[in-house]
């Protein structure tokens, strides 16, 4: 692979903006929560159990479970795809989050994280309702990075009820990184 198939690679994968706000927080009513406009988040109703999709637009309407039609707690909101966050918003995505959250620390010019990218998004995907994933660029998250001892890329760290249960190096393959989110929930 040759530096202009990084930078392709990169332009794939380069979210803007970098840091959604935290949606289902206090802070849902607050104007920066425009960004989450075309994106789902998926609710599991406390009644029944069923997952349901809601429009991020449409988080502050009060929904309601498709199944059994009860109010659903957006508590716990789980995107569909993972949340950008930075040092900034770090704590309110992650540590202020009672579910299993997977924290995924990159670099643009990281080949293995590249490579692990898709993997992470496809994860996302299938685990949207049960476990929330962030992406942290490390460069531009010196603090936390620092913090939670981030010595080489791809590293993944696994959190709980906001405290961290477990980290992972490496490209991985899908099939040890499942391992690792079913003994998460």
């Amino acid at each position: 692979m040759n530096l202009s198939d990084s930078f392709s690679i990169l332009r794939l994968y380069d979210p803007l903006p970098l840091a959604p706000p935290a949606v289902g927080r206090e802070d849902v009513g607050s104007s920066e929560d425009t960004h989450m406009n075309h994106e789902n988040v998926i609710v599991r109703c406390s009644h029944c159990g069923a997952r349901n999709r809601i429009p991020g637009e449409r988080i502050r309407e009060r929904p309601v479970c498709g199944k059994c039609r009860q109010p659903l707690s957006t508590a716990l909101v789980y995107p569909e795809h993972p949340v950008h966050v930075d040092d900034r918003t770090f704590n309110g995505e992650v540590l202020n989050f009672d579910g299993p959250v997977v924290a995924f620390f990159w670099a643009p010019w990281c080949a293995h994280c590249q490579r692990l990218m898709p993997v992470i998004d496809q994860l996302a995907t299938e685990y949207a309702g049960k476990i929330k994933f962030v992406k942290i660029l490390s460069e531009q998250s010196p603090i936390t990075s620092t913090h939670y001892d981030v010595m080489g890329l791809p590293t993944l760290l696994l959190f709980k009820g906001g405290k961290p249960v477990n980290r992972l190096f490496g490209a991985l393959p899908k099939e040890q990184l499942e391992y690792n989110l079913r003994a998460l929930l």
